[in-house]
């Protein structure tokens, strides 16, 4: 008996895996995450529901991969910005680089949106090589950008910038949620003499980095 071969080829299972992550990526922009499933993420990208788990073993994994490519996106954007910043300052201030790194961020809302997601829900039910490669990747890209921090705000000294994008990444996480109440609470606070707990995103996270770098100038004085 002579077995037929999958007529598939690498590049077709690369343009395979870039449809389910581009349909999980639409349904993302409908719906919150709990409730999207795979098999409507196989119905968004053409395929049989089973045909998902040959590329992704679960759901978190999935969706750990579509972060990852948001993260690859932020960091090449903030990285021209910042060498951007480089090549025409010679001193730049902590307001300015903030509002650069913030531009950035601004431009890549879907990352903002999943970072909640990471630690609490993406990064269980995964196996250890994808675990593994997910912080490999961060590692590295996190150096890389830290590097480019410290060299724009020499105060922050060495691994400096790392450091604050450690902050940068968990101040996110934290104004994401305070910042997007549930609708009851919404309308709650949006009662009159409520809104010592209306917090808008972009305003408040720029505020604590700036506070933040702030402080960190003056302590290394």
């Amino acid at each position: 008996m002579v077995m037929k071969l999958r007529a598939i080829s690498d590049e077709d299972k690369t343009a395979r895996r870039s449809a389910i992550l581009l349909a999980a990526l639409d349904l993302l922009d409908e719906d919150d995450y709990h409730d999207i499933s795979i098999a409507r993420i196989a119905r968004r990208a053409g395929l049989a529901k089973g045909t998902i788990f040959l590329y992704f073993k679960t759901k978190e994994e999935l969706f750990l991969q579509l972060q990852m490519r948001e993260y690859t996106s932020w960091f090449e954007d903030v990285n021209r910005r910042l060498h951007d910043l480089l090549g025409h300052k010679k001193k730049i201030g902590v307001a300015e680089a903030v509002k650069t790194i913030m531009v950035s961020i601004r431009k890549h809302p879907t990352m903002v949106r999943m970072a909640p997601l990471i630690h609490v829900i993406l990064e269980h039910n995964i196996d250890y090589k994808t675990a593994l490669d997910f912080k490999r990747f961060l590692l590295a890209e996190i150096r890389t950008t830290g590097m480019l921090i410290e060299r724009c705000l020499p105060f922050l000294r060495t691994n400096g910038g790392f450091r604050f994008l450690l902050d940068l990444h968990v101040l996110i996480i934290g104004v994401t949620q305070i910042s997007n109440p549930a609708p009851l609470v919404k309308q709650v606070i949006e009662k009159e003499g409520m809104d010592v707990f209306q917090v808008k995103f972009e305003h408040k996270l720029e505020e604590m980095l700036v506070a933040l770098l702030a402080g960190i100038k003056a302590g290394s004085k």
